[in-house]
This record gives C-alpha cells, sequence and structure tokens, in this order.
C-alpha cells in the first residue's frame, strides 16, 4: 500500500509540474496543508525544502513552465508506470488548467496597462505656445480639422499669410484660431517666433479708432496745416504711417490726410482664415460681382459698336461727298487710294467678324453660368476673353488703315494739285502767291524767290519743332517704356488663379499680392495691401494714367481693390476667386485714385 501511494503522489506531482529528484527522499507529514488533487493532510518536500510550486499556505505559483514539467516526466518515466489512479490523475489536469489562466490572465493585465501607458504619453496636449501668433506658409491653403488627424472633418481653410492663434499642441499638429474657425492644422505649414515676426511687419493692416466726437484731417502732420474733413466718433480709418503724434490715413473718398494720434485708439490686425459658410457667402457674392462686371463690359462694348458704326457712317457720308467733287489727283494717286480702300474693306469686315465672334463667346460664357460644371465657367470665360482681344486687335488694325491711307491722299492730293497749278497757270499761281505780299505787281520770278524763302522758313521752323519734340520724347521714353513693359509682363499671368492672401503670379494671388510680385520681377518694390500701396509711389490724375500705373478702387468707404492699368482703357487685375487674373474695363467700377511707381 504504501508504495502504491507514493507512485500516486509522484504521478499527481509530475502532472503539476513539481520535480522530484530520483535521489531524494520523499516523506510525509501531517501538518494539515491541501494540495489539489491530494488529501488535506499531505505535504510534498525534497530534502528539508518546500518543493517549488507550493506555498506554505499551500497554493501553486505559477514560474514553473511546460518544458520543466515535460523534462521532469521524461526523467521519471520508470516510476510512474506501474499504475495511475485515475482520481488523481484528473484532479492535476485541473491543477494544471487553473495554473494556466492565472498566468494568462496575468500576462493580458500587463500588456493592457502599457498600452494606456503608451496612450496617455501620445496624448499629450503642449500648452507651452498657447496664445502664441503664426502665420500660414503655402501655395494656396491649409485644411483646418476637427481632430488632430488627417481623418478629421474639414471646417475651414486658412490661405497663406492668413494668421493663427495657437491654443496648443497635440504631436505635429497645432490646435489654433483664425476668425471664426477653430480646429486643427499641421505644424510643419505654419511660422513661428522670429519669422512669424517678419511677416506680421509685411501683411498687419493698422487701423486708428477715433475717440473723439470730431476729429480734424489736415494736408500735413501739423495742427497749423490745411484741413480737408472730418471724422467722426468711431470712425475706423486705415493707417499708412505712424509720424510721431500724426497718423497718415486713408479716408473714405481714397484721399490720404494726417490725424492727430491723441485723439484716436491704435490697433493691428492680420487677415485670417475662414468656416467652409465664409467662404460660401464670399464666392457667392464674387459670382454676383462678376456678373456684375461682365454686364458692365458688355455695356460699354454695346457703345464702342455704336460709336464705331457712326465712325463708319460719317466716313460713308464724307467717301460720297467726295465722289461728286471734280478730280485733281493723278493717275497714280487714284491707283494707291483704291488699293487702300480696298485693304480698309478688308479690315473692317474683320472687325465684324472679330465682333460678332465675340458675343457668341460672352453668350456661351454667359450659359455656363446655368450650369452646375465649374470648370466649364472658366473655360467658356477665358474663350470669351480671347475673342474680345481679337476684336480690339482688329479694330486697331481698321483704325491704323484708316489714318493711313487718310494722310496719304492729303499729301498726295496737295502736292500734285500745287505742281499742275504752277505748270498750267503761271499768273493764277501768281496772283495766289502775291495775297501775302505788298505788291500785287510781283513778277514770276519775285514770285519764286518769295515762295522759296517761304518755304525755307516753314521746312526751319518745322525742323524745330520736331527738334523739340524728340528731345521731348527722349526725356521721357525710358520711363513710359518700363511702364508698358511692366503692363505687357502682368498680362501674361491672364488665366491664372485668384487665392485670398496669396502672392504667386502662377499658383494663385488676390488683388494687392499680385501688383506687388508684378512689381517686383521690375526690383520695385510696394506694400502688401492695396490701401497702402494706394499711399506710396507718386500721385497721377485719371486723366493722365499711363500703362504701368496702378488704379485704386473703394468699397465702404475705403480702398479695397488694386489693378494695374495696361493702356487702351483697359486693366489687368486679380478680380475673384471666380474669375482668376483677368482683363477688364477700367471703369468697370469708379477708380477713386491712381499712382505711379515706375517713374
Amino acid at each position: 500500500m504504501m508504495k502504491k501511494a507514493v507512485m500516486q503522489f509522484t504521478a499527481c506531482c509530475l502532472a503539476i509540474g513539481i520535480s522530484v529528484s530520483s535521489l531524494g527522499a520523499v516523506a510525509f507529514a501531517d501538518n494539515g496543508m491541501t494540495l489539489a488533487g491530494l488529501s488535506e493532510k499531505s505535504t510534498v518536500v525534497t530534502g528539508s525544502s518546500t518543493l517549488a510550486g507550493l506555498s506554505e499556505t499551500g497554493s501553486v505559483a505559477t514560474s514553473g513552465g511546460a518544458g520543466s514539467a515535460a523534462a521532469t516526466a521524461d526523467e521519471s518515466t520508470d516510476d510512474s508506470t506501474d499504475s495511475t489512479d485515475s482520481t488523481g490523475s484528473t484532479g492535476s489536469t485541473d491543477l494544471t488548467e487553473s495554473v494556466t489562466t492565472v498566468s494568462s490572465s496575468a500576462e493580458s493585465e500587463t500588456a493592457q496597462t502599457e498600452t494606456e501607458t503608451e496612450t496617455e504619453a501620445e496624448a499629450v496636449y503642449d500648452t507651452s505656445m498657447s496664445g502664441e501668433l503664426a502665420f500660414a506658409q503655402c501655395e494656396n491653403y491649409i485644411n483646418v480639422r476637427s481632430d488632430a488627424s488627417t481623418d478629421g472633418e474639414v471646417v475651414g481653410k486658412i490661405y497663406n499669410n492668413n494668421s493663427v492663434t495657437i491654443l496648443g499642441q497635440l504631436g505635429d499638429w497645432y490646435e489654433v484660431q483664425s476668425g471664426n474657425v477653430t480646429g486643427y492644422v499641421k505644424a510643419e505649414y505654419f511660422a513661428t517666433g522670429e519669422e512669424a515676426d517678419t511677416i506680421a511687419e509685411t501683411v498687419a493692416y493698422n487701423v486708428a479708432t477715433v475717440n473723439a466726437e470730431g476729429l480734424w484731417v489736415h494736408t500735413d502732420a501739423s495742427e497749423d496745416s490745411e484741413t480737408i474733413g472730418m471724422v467722426y466718433s468711431s470712425d475706423q480709418l486705415e493707417v499708412v504711417a505712424y509720424e510721431g503724434d500724426w497718423m497718415k490715413v486713408v479716408l473714405s473718398d481714397g484721399t490720404y490726410g494726417y490725424v492727430n494720434a491723441w485723439y484716436v485708439d491704435y490697433d493691428t490686425y492680420y487677415s485670417t482664415g475662414e468656416t467652409l459658410e465664409e467662404e460660401s457667402e464670399r464666392l457667392d457674392e464674387e459670382w454676383l460681382e462678376y456678373l456684375a462686371e461682365s454686364e458692365a463690359e458688355q455695356q460699354r462694348l454695346d457703345e464702342q459698336w455704336l460709336a464705331y458704326l457712326a465712325e463708319q457712317e460719317a466716313a460713308a457720308a464724307a467717301e460720297t461727298e467726295a465722289a461728286t467733287t471734280p478730280e485733281t489727283a493723278s493717275e497714280t494717286t487714284v491707283t494707291a487710294d483704291t488699293s487702300s480702300s480696298t485693304s480698309l474693306s478688308e479690315a473692317e469686315a474683320a472687325v465684324d467678324e472679330a465682333y460678332q465672334t465675340y458675343l457668341e463667346a460672352q453668350e456661351a460664357a454667359d450659359a455656363a453660368t446655368q450650369q452646375a460644371d465649374e470648370q466649364l465657367v472658366y473655360d467658356t470665360y477665358d474663350e470669351a476673353v480671347d475673342a474680345y482681344q481679337d476684336y480690339l486687335n482688329a479694330v486697331a488694325v481698321a483704325d491704323e488703315l484708316k489714318y493711313s491711307s487718310t494722310t496719304t491722299d492729303t499729301t498726295t492730293t496737295t502736292d500734285t494739285t500745287t505742281a499742275t497749278d504752277t505748270t498750267t497757270t503761271t499768273d493764277t499761281t501768281a496772283a495766289t502767291d502775291t495775297t501775302t505780299t505788298t505788291d500785287t505787281t510781283t513778277d514770276t520770278t519775285t514770285t519764286t524767290t518769295t515762295e522759296t524763302e517761304t518755304t525755307t522758313t516753314e521746312a526751319a521752323q518745322t525742323e524745330a519743332a520736331q527738334t523739340e519734340t524728340e528731345a521731348t520724347t527722349t526725356s521721357t521714353s525710358s520711363s513710359s517704356t518700363l511702364g508698358q513693359s511692366i503692363a505687357n509682363y502682368a498680362v501674361q499671368f491672364v488665366g491664372n488663379p485668384y487665392v485670398y492672401g496669396g502672392t504667386s503670379l502662377t499658383d494663385g494671388a488676390d488683388c494687392s499680392g499680385f501688383t506687388q510680385s508684378v512689381f517686383a520681377h521690375f526690383g520695385i518694390s510696394i506694400s502688401r495691401t492695396a490701401a497702402s500701396q494706394a499711399s506710396g509711389g507718386t500721385s497721377v490724375s485719371l486723366s493722365d494714367i499711363q500703362a504701368g500705373d496702378l488704379l485704386f478702387y473703394s468699397s465702404g468707404g475705403s480702398i479695397s481693390h488694386v489693378a494695374l492699368y495696361i493702356g487702351n482703357g483697359q486693366i489687368v487685375h486679380a478680380s475673384t476667386s471666380s474669375t482668376g487674373i483677368i482683363i477688364s474695363s477700367y471703369n468697370y467700377r469708379t477708380p477713386v485714385c491712381a499712382r505711379r511707381y515706375w517713374s
């Protein structure tokens, strides 16, 4: 019985991973300890030590592995093969499963704790930059998202050089507020610190708010200077310069003056981003403005066409009258007139055709606005602009031919008539010539002398006038050529996009960003905003504008738009996000002032 009991106990130990040395002595002691699968009074020890895997209280430790149990089983095979109690084996299996379950549970809990610790470390929200000003640096715009992830919903947009206030940082994302939009943006697209300070100086918008009931505006920074108007409490004026105790400001009509700085509050603003709802409203307003511009342009073209038709009618009447007058010109002159007339007719026909093409292109552009295809709107508008330019070119050719043929006809007829008169009736010529003298009996020789003297005097006067004209032209040619070069450079970007806050001539710019970048190409530095550009350079009367001059338009009492005059009553400007950079009539809206930076 004793041997059988020992063998049963050994089998149990092997089942639960307890190694029993074949050389160790096995003893039983009645100490009241309990082990699963054994009687309440059974305890196993090897030598004088408690077996590994059993605590003093009878619980099972989990330090023993399956590999160890397997090795022990191999080593103890002979001792356990005689007989095995089925009840003891089942109990050992239950204990093994219990040990495995406890071990797995502990490992799972440890892994979960580590994961939670890592997540907490990744989600640290840093507020050390809270309140700091930063500026977007991008080609077009940056999306503002609801979460610090590219999977977050887009809630707004921030354009190049727009300002943001940093609320905090989460990883490589900033939480920012810009205008009415709040959300997360990628930190890599924003300038901070000294770089942000430098940008702030160029994009700042300074405003003076009047805090007196009434405040005089002076022509100069002095109380003794002439007053040009008065502003009132709560009026806001854009400040273009701060000179000691005086501020140079822009009035509602676009003129400039000085106010005493002691009677105004001074604030600095920066352009900010917009919510998707604000963007939608802005695009709607720009579209309505575009439609108004198109209508005004169409009206101007109609008026120009009516004026052209009136000129054509007047020219036809003149030709009819000339046909009823006896011809005195030579055969050579008549032949030249016929050739010129034929070329002019062809040019006028080309004008009619070009105008009809333009009308069809404009009609297609108008129809495109009723469809949902935004790209179609851009394409048809570009075609209309090209057609209109072709029309203007045709008109220019016709006008040049008309002018050239008129000049040739007058010169040839005068020369031929004079020669005929001189040859045919010497007496008549003499009488005519001597009407300018006091001696009516002057003979042919005297007449000839008088004519020679007169001709010589007129030639000298003509040469002197020509010399004076050439000198004047030379003195202004270099500057006017630069202005035209600026205009020619600017028009090559027609069709490129309008981007609010942008300064790229190819990827997008707003009105003042467009003019700033165009002038920068010629080494001319001008300020960033339309209002501040309107205070620089040299003032030019609207009746004396030349290609390369800047024209300014007001809205709500302040400068709101700038365009570059390119000559022939036209401007090139970054108009709206719907139209991009386009060519328009300079008076599509009423300009309030003009400035020249290139002379």
